[in-house]
């Protein structure tokens, strides 16, 4: 009997199995070979929408530009029970874009969680824009918010093409905020942005490191920024360009505060992009390229492989391929949005998808993994993808089937159980087959005595049950999808 025939008749009977307590026989599955892990895993969020608090009023799932909306107290309790998580599952650290922000705290609520976080061995590390996204300061009334920073001069917002500000209006779903960005040209800014940084880690000695972004909402088109991107015509809403203006000085300036500080520099792209593989080289006769690829060894790159992991448009990535050559003295973090609202939606069961960025990060020389950790792992979806990001960074020769028997068939009821979840977790992408689902949910759940267990597939059953519900507002036959219809998909 082949899977599919396993799947979708052997476990009917299964499900009957289930119900009579009976165990089915696992297969038997070829050992997983030892041959290298990622030795390092990440949770990457956004302070508005991470809710591993349950019920609390002012909760966001979704958004880039957002204002905070729960009770100040909660942004540490979310975090909190994040870090336990990661304490007890082997992962290294979250980083947190909106973490300095008056609402919550400021200084003072990011100071406690990220000693709370020390002692648990985890880190927490800021995730902020240099030239954009409001600077280290997030939000508040601080001398180290870029927005505030942008209103006595704004005679140092970037430019479109066409003299006007560069300015980004988020709508909707992303947040309500007009984020200004600055010019990377100007001297000044410059001086203020790498202030900012010495300040940082100055007056947050508990701070584990920080990842740091130029921009990717369009790059500044002033005289001088064209001049000193000469011929390298800006193709993309970003500029590696840019990014080899600043990242080399911003690290030392880190350095020079926090010698053990993780210095994470994001790219915005894979690095089989034509554009990193152009730049990236130590031929290139651009001096602040130079100047990059002299960075200490302990520098981290970011890259991202959402696309590639899927195919879209052609792009590809497999086992033949290696970090770019003149890179390889780095280190090096591969994130993902798998599970998200960004990609397939939030809650979507995305195990062999962090299989795959597991393991090709591992034999592409690629250390660290992340991923969103926005989401509780009450709902369980999303603690399998968390739970898959440690296993197949320390197996990543494992197959999908080795990580149902060892995590998902114990959590679940056993092998054929295990089994009919992956049929019905992402029904909720077709949910004109959600009722039968449901229905055989139901008696798999009576023969089930442990609560925990139980409350799982009560979870998946009430998750799919609300896209069915709501599948009947709309024309379609695969229902409502609001991540392609109204957010946009695929960053």
């Amino acid at each position: 009997m082949n899977r599919r025939e396993f799947i979708s008749g052997g476990l009917v009977a299964g499900g009957a199995a289930a119900i009579r307590g009976v165990k089915a026989a696992e297969p038997a599955l070829p050992p997983i070979k030892a041959n290298g892990k990622v030795p390092y895993r990440i949770f990457w969020t956004w302070d508005h929408s991470t809710n591993w608090s349950l019920n609390v009023p002012g909760e966001q799932n979704c958004g880039v530009a957002n204002e905070y909306t729960k009770k100040p107290g909660m942004f540490e309790l979310d975090y909190k029970r994040a870090v336990d998580w990661c304490a007890a599952h082997k992962m290294n650290g979250i980083g947190i874009v909106g973490m300095l922000r008056d609402r919550h705290g400021g200084v003072d609520s990011a100071r406690r969680l990220c000693a709370y976080a020390r002692e648990k061995g985890v880190r927490i590390y800021l995730i902020a824009g240099l030239f954009a996204y409001g600077g280290i300061y997030y939000e508040g009334n601080s001398p180290w918010s870029l927005n505030e920073l942008f209103k006595a001069h704004p005679d140092w917002i970037g430019k479109r093409k066409d003299g006007s500000p560069l300015l980004v209006q988020y709508r909707a779903a992303g947040g309500s905020k007009c984020d200004p960005q600055g010019c990377p040209s100007n001297p000044e800014l410059r001086k203020y942005v790498l202030d900012s940084l010495d300040w940082l880690f100055k007056t947050i000695p508990e701070l584990g490191g920080i990842q740091m972004e130029a921009g990717d909402n369009g790059v500044c088109q002033c005289e001088k920024c064209r001049e000193r991107r000469g011929l390298n015509a800006v193709l993309e809403d970003m500029s590696v360009e840019d990014m080899a203006l600043i990242y080399p000085d911003a690290g030392e300036v880190i350095r020079s505060r926090s010698k053990d500080a993780w210095v994470i520099c994001e790219t915005y792209h894979h690095f089989l992009d034509e554009s990193c593989q152009r730049t990236f080289r130590k031929d290139n006769p651009d001096p602040n390229v130079q100047k990059l690829l002299a960075m200490p060894g302990a520098t981290i790159w970011q890259w991202k492989c959402d696309r590639r992991l899927r195919g879209v448009n052609g792009q590809h990535w497999d086992e033949n391929d290696r970090m770019i050559t003149d890179m390889r003295k780095f280190h090096h973090i591969m994130r993902s949005h798998t599970g998200t609202q960004w990609w397939d939606g939030r809650g979507t069961f995305g195990v062999d998808l962090i299989r795959r960025q597991c393991r090709l990060s591992c034999t592409a020389g690629i250390d660290y993994v992340s991923m969103f950790g926005e989401n509780s792992p009450f709902y369980a979806n999303s603690e399998f993808n968390y739970l898959a990001l440690t296993y197949f960074a320390e197996q990543p020769f494992a197959l999908l089937d080795h990580f149902v028997r060892d995590e998902m068939s114990p959590r679940l009821g056993g092998w054929e159980c295990a089994q009919k979840w992956l049929e019905f977790c992402n029904l909720h992408l077709d949910p004109k087959k959600v009722p039968a689902a449901v229905d055989e949910i139901a008696k798999i759940i009576t023969g089930i005595s442990d609560y925990k267990v139980r409350r799982r597939w009560f979870q998946l059953a009430d998750w799919l049950n609300s896209y069915n519900s709501e599948a009947e507002f709309w024309p379609d036959d695969k229902g409502h999808n609001y991540y392609g219809r109204s957010f946009g998909v695929g960053i």
